[in-house]
């Protein structure tokens, strides 16, 4: 092959976020001889991974975001894109309000779509509820589904498609394991940076600011161990449309000097290394790769019990019943007593995760064939 296939993404936008990250993941390590990415976004201003998209030979397009009010432009503007880029015969849809819509018309046009479920059912909520009515013809649309978990495609695409395995996958979300392998040096390095001693107890999290991740309850984990004496730092990584709310909780409950909002960064595979015990209330997620990245970086993790029990790639993990405070507050006093012991060693966790099927190498070597057949 001279050239090679090139594969349509619909996102929102290439920021620092799950399937974005997950799409680098699979994008760094596909043989790009054979498979080039390109995606399409509704966001304007420059993304966080435009940048190495270029770089690694991609393009970006920027279609309308859809308003409703104008249905029918947004229609004609992948009518004609479809019309102009006869190159793209596979579509990979990752927005599901407008699957439906421009998956049709891809179709139509007689490209392979695909439909990809990263998320499941959040709480009942009008804007979900119209969300669902606006994705829900996708399942009689698609030519394949892809979920991050079996309950992301029953919830997103219903049983009929789920079951179907001529038609449907479970796509583990891909990390690059080696990277979160417990590194003793690094973690000197990151507590450097942040003035934390070495014998600290810190905690943390990754996730946006944003009610589906529950940042109210870390708050109140927080304030909680605060006020029964535990001697902890608290590291954040993740920006959101609550930040501004979370800081104001933050400061009235006077954990300023306590909790640390980092924002985001690229290399979250270094900034797990500095904590000893991870967090993850999370409402409700598709599958919570971030407690996946946890276990591999050798951590503790706490999550909710609404996570996809996918999520659990080794003992590390523990799934505790959601906004149960108490509960959260005296697992992290207890796993803080066994880290203290003077024979605890941080676990290196690559073959177990590996083992679960997450590690990108592998996923990256199955999608490129899977591209490849249908083509």
């Amino acid at each position: 092959m001279d050239t090679p296939i090139r594969i349509l993404h619909v996102l929102a936008a290439m920021d620092l976020a799950g399937t974005e990250t997950l799409l680098m993941n699979f994008y760094r390590n596909i043989n790009r001889e054979k498979v080039q990415f390109d995606f399409a976004v509704s966001a304007i201003a420059e993304c966080a991974y435009d940048k190495e998209i270029e770089e690694l030979g991609g393009r970006i397009f920027h279609y309308p975001r859809y308003r409703g009010k104008n249905h029918f432009a947004y229609k004609k503007w992948w009518e004609s894109f479809f019309d102009e880029h006869p190159e793209y015969h596979i579509v990979h849809g990752h927005i599901g309000s407008t699957a439906a819509i421009y998956l049709s018309i891809a179709r139509k046009k007689g490209r392979y779509t695909i439909a990809h479920s990263h998320s499941t059912n959040a709480v009942a909520s009008v804007q979900h509820i119209i969300y669902k009515l606006f994705s829900f013809p996708t399942r009689y649309v698609a030519d394949f589904y892809f979920g991050c978990s079996r309950r992301a495609l029953i919830d997103r695409y219903g049983l009929r498609i789920a079951n179907d395995k001529e038609k449907s996958k479970v796509l583990n979300n891909a990390i690059d394991a080696q990277k979160f392998i417990f590194n003793d040096e690094v973690r000197k390095q990151e507590r450097a940076k942040l003035k934390l001693p070495e014998k600290k107890l810190v905690l943390g999290t990754v996730g946006r600011l944003s009610a589906q991740k529950n940042p109210y309850e870390i708050v109140r984990i927080c304030d909680y161990l605060k006020r029964k004496g535990v001697d902890y730092r608290f590291l954040w990584y993740g920006v959101g449309e609550l930040k501004e709310d979370i800081t104001k909780e933050l400061k009235e409950k006077n954990l300023n000097d306590i909790v640390y909002l980092c924002g985001t960064r690229l290399d979250i595979y270094n900034a797990l290394q500095a904590m000893d015990i991870f967090i993850f209330p999370s409402i409700f997620e598709g599958l919570g790769i971030s407690c996946v990245e946890a276990q591999a970086a050798g951590l503790p993790t706490l999550c909710s019990d609404t996570i996809p029990i996918e999520a659990k790639v080794t003992n590390l993990a523990k799934f505790l019943k959601l906004n149960d405070t108490n509960r959260w507050c005296t697992e992290v006093e207890m796993i803080s007593n066994e880290i203290n012991e003077e024979n605890y060693k941080r676990p290196n966790t690559y073959q177990a995760v590996v083992a679960a099927g997450y590690d990108v190498i592998d996923l990256a070597k199955w999608l490129e064939n899977f591209y490849m057949m249908k083509w």
